[in-house]
């Protein structure tokens, strides 16, 4: 029998109750991160949109289309010359300890460097191949600052990376929403003056002004209290490790880069200029479902790179959460995707609400293939994930050109869901065993709060 006063206190109910259950939620650093990049998702793919839609409404066509062109080719610079370093920092940064502070300075190091030539060479290419009415020509000056764009671009994401590695993701909205802001402001505010490029220049310098303030908050104050914190159970990787894991990243990042870029390329060569203007709405959706799934699949390797034991409980938590939060989302537009592609338009309703839906149908067998994925990472096996990233990108290319006689753009809707759904078969046994801690048979508890 319980003495008097020593019953337990009783949850609180109502808007106590809930607002109780968020800070318990919350309390958890593997929850806390998930939703603090749930919520950069969804920062950046809401500023993206309104960037875009203030831009058309600013420039001329001409202008916008060139901005979008040069943006593009630098993103693009700046992914490959990354060497997917940024899951590299997600990965080992949790338990590298004293060895925290080298392994960001040298990602940053050959980003910048690898970064600084590849952005050089095809700035070279664009003055020097490109007609001066061409939309990529460069000239001297600008290809200056587009090669610094690159690096700084290229520093800005690994700092988010650093971030979700130290489990300090809430510091990543707040920063690029900032971001999101300073860039709107700038592109009207450039679109007043007599500079040009405004496009360029607004999404660019921005980050310039944000690099340094994160810079100190980052090795001033998180790193210390993070190789603090973990300095008794450090395990810095060893350079043979980094470099297998990030052989088998980097090329399944190329692998996915190649499809990524090469479709909307692909359509347009043989469906017509009008299929690729109604492809661009459904890949943008897929593209921030896609996004979602990964940011809370980085929240899972970085707890779970700290403590691998129990790891499978913390897969089974953010599974739950993916249950609870994207595929209800991708359900739901997919329910609603004719009258959400109607906002571009009755031609982008009648040509792309079924693609639209099976590519949403397919975010179901694909979380299957982002947890494998995931468990492949923590357990330093990146040539599967590069092997699995190949299959999608070669069987994608090879189904919408095959299919596309007869089924239109919807070939890559069918070509999509197909593949994701093999693949969830192929891999699914492994993640249902991992799930239920048959890869590691200890009894584990759940999620522990700090």
């Amino acid at each position: 029998m319980t003495r008097p006063g020593t019953e337990p206190a009783p949850s609180p109910t109502g808007l106590r109750g809930r607002i109780h259950g968020i800070r318990r939620e919350l309390s958890v650093p593997l929850y806390r991160n998930t939703y603090a990049l749930m919520l950069n998702t969804a920062v950046n793919s809401a500023f993206g949109l309104l960037y875009w839609v203030v831009a058309a409404r600013t420039y001329p066509d001409v202008e916008v289309g060139r901005g979008n062109a040069l943006t593009s080719l630098m993103l693009l610079v700046s992914v490959l010359t990354q060497l997917n370093f940024g899951q590299a920092l997600i990965r080992f940064l949790p338990k590298a300890g004293t060895a925290s502070p080298r392994l960001i300075l040298l990602s940053y190091a050959v980003s910048s460097g690898l970064g600084i030539l590849g952005a050089s060479g095809v700035a070279v290419y664009c003055h020097l191949f490109r007609a001066e009415g061409d939309p990529l020509h460069m000239s001297g000056p600008f290809g200056l600052w587009f090669v610094a764009s690159v690096v700084i671009w290229s520093l800005f994401n690994l700092q988010d990376a650093a971030l979700t590695g130290l489990r300090e993701s809430l510091w990543i909205p707040l920063e690029n929403g900032i971001y999101g802001i300073v860039k709107l402001i700038l592109l009207v505010a450039v679109a007043q003056t007599a500079v040009s490029d405004g496009v360029f220049t607004s999404w660019t310098l921005p980050v310039v002004a944000l690099i340094i303030p994160v810079t100190l908050l980052l090795f001033r104050r998180l790193l210390p209290r993070h190789v603090a914190a973990t300095r008794a159970d450090q395990e810095p990787v060893a350079r043979r490790t980094l470099a297998r894991y990030m052989a088998g990243d980097y090329a399944g990042q190329v692998f996915n880069q190649m499809s990524s870029t090469f479709l909307p390329v692909l359509i347009v060569g043989l469906m017509g200029p009008e299929e690729g203007a109604y492809f661009l709405p459904a890949q943008t959706v897929f593209t921030a479902m896609n996004l979602l799934t990964m940011g809370i699949t980085s929240s899972l390797v970085a707890e779970a790179a700290r403590d691998p034991a129990h790891a499978h409980r913390y897969a089974r938590a953010v599974l739950r959460r993916i249950a609870l939060t994207v595929l209800p989302a991708s359900v739901v537009i997919a329910l609603v995707a004719p009258w959400l592609l109607q906002l571009y338009g009755t031609q982008y309703r009648e040509n792309a609400t079924l693609l639209l839906q099976l590519l949403m149908i397919s975010v179901f067998p694909r979380v299957v293939v982002s947890l494998y994925m995931t468990m492949t990472r923590l357990e330093n096996r990146t040539a599967p994930l590069a092997w699995i990233q190949l299959v999608q990108s070669v069987l994608l290319i090879a189904g919408v050109v095959v299919l596309h006689g007869p089924l239109g753009l919807d070939s890559v809707g069918w070509a999509t869901l197909v593949i994701e759904i093999v693949l969830a078969l192929a891999v699914g046994p492994v993640v249902v065993r991992w799930l239920r801690g048959q890869r590691d048979p200890r009894s584990l508890p759940e999620p522990t709060r700090s």
